[in-house]
């Protein structure tokens, strides 16, 4: 999995490309790890480019949210491809995550 940063106004956009598997997992722990100790807080996670989520993704998804949560912070996912979303559904996350179908519609959930 590869990781790519960018900075919209005050929320930081994650983009993961590739699959979100045991590895994947661990670098976007890593790299949460990081960006939240560099004081982030609104933070959307762009899955345009996943291609597979299994249940080492799916556990360091939630890693990731409880990280997140614990300091405050909001995080979004955005296109999020239905199978993808399907495996969320089923693993009972969508509850958890805030999920919308575009990046611009996912940084439309944060204030100006």
């Amino acid at each position: 999995m590869t990781l790519n940063e960018e900075k919209n106004g005050k929320v930081f956009v994650l983009v993961l490309s590739g699959k979100l598997d045991i590895e994947g997992a661990k670098m976007l722990v890593e790299k949460m790890t990081q960006i939240l100790d560099g004081g982030e807080r609104h933070i959307v996670l762009d899955f345009t480019d996943i291609s597979y989520i299994n249940s080492a993704g799916l556990r360091g998804l939630i890693l990731v949210a409880k990280q997140l949560a614990s300091s405050g912070g909001k995080l979004v996912l955005a296109a999020v491809s239905e199978p993808n979303q399907n495996i969320l559904e089923i693993s009972g996350l969508t509850s958890i995550f805030t999920l919308r179908p575009t990046r611009a519609e996912a940084l439309g959930s944060f204030p100006q």
